[in-house]
């Protein structure tokens, strides 16, 4: 038998697994002056400037019954009652009174007021295998809201491998249900001639279709090899942060790369790969190895292979930067090896503004 705690665990053991512990909020109660206890939601992955608030409404199983028919009525009050708590979650964010969760890893971190919020239903029952993948509002005040079955959540999350991808296929999902309906079945070509076919309400095919509008199919899977050593690569961040000019400033840098996509990651990875291969033979204190700028996110990645671990000062990267009013956020990536089997990873991180 689960109960209500035990299935809130395992969704937020779940979470972390794809999200990094430093962008999951799990334990959100608080009291408001002069009121009760409340709770902001079951489960928050926060991004920073994206937020996104998850109900989970699960069914005991000694309550399921045999009636597919009555299991649908209970999701869909259930629904209901989700949908109530998102409006009051969104309130209590954007409010600003909230005060700090702590996250993963025990940090206390203040959400973003003005952070966007996406909503999202997870509910778990055996039982039920066909439903609404939206929530359709019922006034002009309401909101449509992303439904999925904690087995579609898994499966989604299991193929698309960034937190970024998952916000934006969150978003996307929601578009392509409003706008089409009830799909049973849908053929897509992609610009490089890629095809798909998927059954858009069964096992969160519909995945591959965005993968097919953004990457192409095929390029998508080439990509995804990227992310393995990329994960791991952030999985290990925190240890390598020697001193911090700012109280979980290694959360600060995990939420930046939580919103890289697979090509950023791609050429990331590049970057990084040539530093340890530079630093195996460096003879000089530092060497400039390469730089990633991205514009529309204003950020500039600097790469230095060292020969102890020496960085570059911070304000001569800067100063050299290329169009500095572009540039919120700068980071330098050191890398050096220890000895003939083990390399480093050091960061230092700047920002200059709201990214």
């Amino acid at each position: 038998m689960i109960n209500g705690n035990d299935s809130e665990d395992i969704l937020s053991a779940f979470s972390k697994l794809y999200f990094f512990d430093e962008l999951v909020h799990d334990h959100l109660r608080f009291t408001p002056m002069g009121s009760t206890e409340k709770e902001v939601a079951d489960l928050l992955l926060n991004l920073g400037d994206i937020i996104v608030v998850i109900q989970l409404k699960w069914r005991n199983n000694v309550h399921i019954s045999s009636d597919e028919v009555e299991e649908i009525k209970w999701l869909g009050k259930k629904c209901k009652e989700a949908k109530k708590q998102v409006k009051e979650s969104i309130k209590y964010i954007h409010d600003g009174n909230l005060p700090p969760f702590e996250n993963g890893k025990k940090q206390k971190i203040k959400l973003n007021a003005e952070a966007k919020i996406i909503p999202l239903v997870i509910f778990m029952n055996k039982r039920i295998d066909k439903y609404e993948h939206i929530i359709q509002k019922h006034s002009d005040e309401g909101l449509n809201v992303n439904c999925f079955s904690y087995e579609d959540f898994k499966k989604m999350s299991e193929i698309l491998v960034t937190p970024i991808e998952i916000v934006n296929y969150i978003e996307w999902r929601q578009k392509f249900f409003e706008d089409n309906g009830s799909v049973d079945f849908m053929i897509y070509e992609a610009d490089d001639g890629t095809i798909s076919f998927t059954k858009p309400n069964k096992n969160e095919s519909l995945v591959y279709q965005f993968l097919s509008e953004n990457y192409g199919i095929q390029k998508a899977n080439e990509l995804a090899v990227d992310t393995q050593m990329f994960r791991e690569f952030l999985h290990r961040l925190p240890e390598h942060t020697v001193m911090r000019s700012q109280e979980n400033s290694d959360c600060e840098i995990i939420k930046f790369f939580a919103h890289f996509d697979r090509i950023e990651i791609h050429q990331f990875n590049e970057k990084l790969e040539l530093s340890i291969r530079e630093a195996q033979n460096q003879n000089k204190e530092y060497t400039l190895v390469g730089s990633l700028r991205n514009v529309l996110r204003a950020y500039a990645i600097v790469f230095v292979s060292s020969k102890y671990g020496k960085s570059i000062p911070m304000e001569i990267l800067y100063q050299g930067t290329l169009k500095k009013s572009e540039v919120k956020i700068l980071l330098q990536i050191i890398v050096y090896w220890e000895n003939n089997t083990d390399y480093r990873v050091d960061f230092c991180y700047c920002s200059f503004g709201e990214n």
